[in-house]
């Protein structure tokens, strides 16, 4: 998939290996919410960019359906990355909306280890 000028543009703010978290915080700041562009940074597949991705999502666009596909493609990260972006995703985005929270709720008994993670820690 061919990125836009935008990601590309933002790809050479980021490196894997000096980009602190506080970094993804200000890029975002000047972003905002663009949950199009979250969802294109998302497709990079690159830590710290979900990690972005992640902070300029819009709430009310997460359905049960995209979380589940966020949560199908947290799992195929090493374990530190995985458990915080599950972290990271439950903090900035799923604990900030009533129709997201009562989607935690019942995730008690899920299948999925990460949600179950999501439930407990909420």
């Amino acid at each position: 998939m061919k990125l836009s000028q935008k990601v590309e543009n933002i790809l050479t703010k980021i490196t894997e290996k000096n980009t602190k978290l506080g970094d993804l915080r200000i890029i975002a700041k000047d972003i905002k919410k663009d949950h199009e562009l979250a969802m294109e940074l998302w497709s990079s597949k690159l830590f710290f960019v979900r990690q972005l991705a992640i902070l300029i999502m819009d709430k009310k666009l997460l359905t049960e359906e995209v979380i589940d596909q966020l949560v199908a493609d947290i799992k195929k990260h090493n374990e530190n990355e995985r458990l915080q972006m599950i972290d990271w995703l439950m903090a900035n985005q799923l604990t900030k909306d009533k129709k997201t929270i009562a989607l935690i709720e019942s995730w008690e008994d899920n299948q999925s280890s990460l949600k179950r993670r999501i439930y407990w820690y909420f």
